[in-house]
């Protein structure tokens, strides 16, 4: 079984989801689309509409900051991925899947540490 790179894998996940353009949840309003801030005379609190999504709680990938970006596509979910599919092939082909598995885990576990 050919297992891709992180490159490759990281590549396609993120033509796929700028393809997709999908809502985030917004990470400075933490989806509630409104902020609460004291305020800096008296201490009390204020709710403001969040800038960031303009009250919606959301915004689009494309939008969203580039640290909001790079979150969606991240090497765990690379190495679930890979396990999963790893765990199909094994069943169907009865290949020993920690024998299969191994060589990926240490390979991963050299490059990107553990997870």
């Amino acid at each position: 079984m050919l297992i891709a790179s992180y490159e490759q894998w990281e590549a396609e996940q993120r033509q796929i989801i700028e393809q997709e353009n999908p809502f985030l949840e917004c990470r400075r309003c933490d989806g509630e689309g409104e902020i609460i801030e004291d305020c800096p005379c008296c201490g009390h609190e204020k709710e403001e509409e969040c800038p960031t999504c303009e009250g919606a709680g959301q915004i689009r990938y494309e939008d969203a900051p580039i640290g909001l970006q790079r979150k969606q596509i991240e090497p765990w979910m690379y190495f679930d991925q890979v396990i999963a599919d790893l765990k199909k092939w094994c069943a169907y082909t009865r290949e020993d899947f920690l024998k299969l598995a191994g060589g990926f885990v240490n390979e991963f576990r050299k490059q990107h540490g553990r997870v």
